[in-house]
């Protein structure tokens, strides 16, 4: 009798658990929707562009497809409209878009995330998280502070510095619309104020900065293209080459000029 009923207890428990397992696998909708990202996060520079592709497929027809931001688990009520992006899917089951964002300056070291949610015409959804990180990029660097010549050094076979007093509280604004602001401080030089800064630029690998003035005078144009050196929080040193034949000297010669930044 003991045999017996420990039988039917096991053909029992194996019913039980057969029949559950086939109760959830029929539970599960087979046109489901399906949404998935090429990428789940993202680590890169203020002002860099990131692309997320967002691959769908949605058997029942794609009823709406929506992305949502959040800035430190709060909605982001600035991106779309009140938060919310809703993008015209095509017409069908598939779906691909190209969701392309430019890191933002005011997000750095903020957490950023992006929901992408896809609905069918039955009402059934799915949905992924997109992960942002925001470090500063040299760019945002240096329009984020004024930025003081502290020293003008002609890297000759003998170094010699080069800077003149009347430079020495010389300041740079390189604003963040690219344009320039010069204050040339208390001492005053006889060459302030005979070019007129007009633009700068950094390249995307922030190794090179250009800087384009004219000259008072006669509007000519010139850009200067120095080789940045280093760059941080506190100090900007770039090297770039002149040409001082006229003064006995050869057309390539080397200077290195560093600054020193301050609140703006």
């Amino acid at each position: 009798m003991k045999q017996s009923f420990t039988f039917n207890l096991i053909l029992a428990i194996a019913a039980t658990l057969f029949f559950s397992s086939c109760k959830k696998e029929t539970a599960v909708d087979s046109s489901q929707p399906v949404i998935s990202l090429s990428t789940y996060k993202f680590l890169g520079k203020s002002q860099q562009e990131m692309t997320v592709t967002v691959t769908i497929n949605a058997p029942n027809g794609i009823a709406a497809f929506k992305i949502t931001k959040g800035v430190n688990l709060k909605a982001d009520m600035s991106f779309g409209l009140n938060g919310l992006m809703t993008v015209a899917a095509a017409s069908g089951s598939s779906f691909t878009y190209v969701f392309k964002y430019i890191l933002s300056p005011d997000e750095v070291d903020k957490l950023v995330g992006f929901n992408f949610r896809v609905e069918d015409s039955k009402g059934l959804a799915a949905e992924k998280d997109f992960t942002l990180n925001t470090t500063v990029s040299g760019a945002q660097l240096l329009f984020s502070y004024r930025w003081n010549l502290k020293s003008i050094i002609w890297k000759s076979s003998v170094p010699v510095e080069a800077i003149r007093n009347d430079e020495k509280d010389n300041s740079f604004l390189f604003n963040r619309d690219s344009t320039v602001t010069i204050d040339y401080g208390t001492v005053k030089g006889i060459f302030d104020g005979f070019r007129v800064y007009e633009k700068w630029t950094l390249s995307p690998d922030e190794k090179v900065f250009t800087l384009t003035w004219r000259n008072v005078f006669t509007a000519v144009k010139t850009t200067e293209v120095y080789n940045v050196t280093t760059l941080i929080k506190d100090k900007l040193v770039m090297t770039t080459l002149l040409d001082l034949r006229a003064f006995g000297a050869t057309a390539s010669e080397l200077f290195e000029y560093t600054y020193t930044s301050s609140p703006k």
